[in-house]
């Protein structure tokens, strides 16, 4: 007799997430662990090859129309590129304590000081200072290592670039082919709204896409195997909290968590709010057993307190405890002030929006009444919604760094407009075959 047939269900799937969780976590650490003994020489070069061009392009360059939601964060990938650098075989615990290394120069507290810091440690200055930024995995130092052995940052961000919209062209190839045109083309409009143009030009905006569409891509394989919802819903977390800085996480369930919805609509299984809850929850679960993972084994194997650092960054950014010089931005009206400002990005953009948005709504109405769907076919379908709604309810969980920082991370609205588009499609789709059903 198998082990499945032994267990209960739930004890069965509980084990194989827990299984999948552990050597999660043993490959990500095994990954970081070699990544620092790729060769630094190497990956210093490219560094300094790179200098140049962030000094050029400034911490905060804005490209297009100029508007805030047009800004790149070279800040953070300088941020990014010295962690980077930081974790060699030199000090293996740099893969748990993440050190930035700074020095005492003329430029210190100036838009250019991390870039500084940067060329320095990459001509093997010694640093006269280090700060640990202990709360996050990194994990992209897992691949940015070996990427800086071969090519510069610009580079990188070019070849970044083109991988975002590969893996976007495959998923409306894949959406088109399982579901239909009309479909893909939402998904589609739901990307475009979030400006890829400007996304592909930040190492930091770029890995929460990239994670989701590689979910949407597996998530074909999961529509007749529901067995493995579980272990698929808390891996996306787990490798959510390893790659991101905390950009946009949600969108790597959100997205995946509607396609797959919709195949097995198609398939003619029913599609329950439980069941999309239950997703949600699971992925919850691997974010945050990920991170807790992270802080427990920087406590455990480095000098550094990962937990108390990691908590009290927790707690002050939900406002259980408020950062001091920071109180303005506990507000939740700050927080959807900004978030308006940067999804409409000025007053004729708004009416523009809108504008769509109402022309959009009439036409649906028009061919709802023209083809005779009853209201029941809208209420089909109505757990989708609640995948609309995800990005409301994070905002409001995270009004503090969402009103710092909603330049970027208002592009979860994406899943808003994925969510809700792929509910009109289904809406047709399944009102239409019921009227056919009923005509034969």
């Amino acid at each position: 007799m198998n082990m499945r047939k032994q267990c209960p269900g739930a004890l069965w799937e509980f084990g194989k997430c827990a299984i999948v969780f552990c050597l999660s976590v043993v490959v990500a650490m095994g990954s970081l662990l070699i990544a620092a003994f790729a060769p630094q020489d190497k990956i210093s070069e490219n560094l300094l090859d790179s200098i140049d061009g962030l000094y050029l392009e400034g911490q905060y360059p804005v490209i297009g129309d100029r508007k805030i939601n047009s800004l790149l964060d070279n800040a953070t990938d300088t941020t990014i590129l010295r962690a980077t650098a930081g974790m060699n075989r030199n000090y293996l615990g740099a893969v748990l304590t993440n050190p930035l290394y700074s020095y005492n120069v003329e430029v210190e507290k100036t838009e250019d000081y991390p870039v500084e810091c940067l060329e320095l440690y990459s001509t093997g200055e010694r640093p006269d200072g280090e700060f640990l930024y202990v709360r996050y995995w990194m994990g992209f130092r897992a691949v940015l290592r070996w990427l800086l052995v071969f090519f510069d940052y610009f580079q990188i961000r070019r070849y970044a670039g083109a991988l975002f919209f590969a893996l976007f062209a495959l998923v409306l190839c894949s959406v088109a082919r399982r579901v239909d045109t009309k479909t893909a083309f939402v998904f589609a409009v739901s990307v475009i709204l979030v400006r890829p143009q400007v996304i592909v030009g930040s190492l930091q905006f770029l890995p929460c896409f990239l994670i989701a569409f590689l979910a949407m891509l597996i998530a074909p394989r999961l529509a007749e195997r529901p067995e493995w919802d579980a272990v698929f819903f808390l891996e996306i977390g787990v490798v959510t909290m390893f790659f991101d800085f905390y950009t946009t996480p949600l969108i790597t369930v959100g997205f995946p968590l509607v396609y797959l919805a919709i195949l097995r609509a198609r398939q003619g299984q029913r599609i329950t709010l439980g069941w999309m809850v239950r997703c949600v929850l699971i992925w919850l679960c691997g974010y945050a057993l990920m991170w807790l993972a992270k802080l427990m084994l920087t406590s455990l194997l480095t000098s550094a307190d990962g937990l108390s650092d990691g908590l009290t960054a927790f707690c002050r950014r939900v406002g259980i405890e408020k950062s001091e010089g920071y109180e303005e931005y506990y507000s939740l009206s700050l927080a959807f002030e900004n978030l308006r400002s940067v999804i409409f990005s000025d007053p004729e953009g708004k009416v523009v929006y809108l504008l769509g948005a109402g022309l959009t709504a009439l036409s649906v109405l028009v061919c709802a009444i023209r083809r005779k769907l009853k209201p029941s076919a809208f209420a089909a379908n109505g757990c989708l919604l609640f995948a609309a709604v995800l990005p409301f309810l994070w905002f409001c969980c995270t009004a503090q760094p969402i009103a710092i920082h909603y330049w970027y991370q208002y592009r979860s609205i994406a899943l808003t407009h994925w969510a809700v588009g792929a509910y009109v499609t289904m809406t047709f789709w399944q009102g239409n075959a019921q009227t056919e059903l009923r005509t034969e």
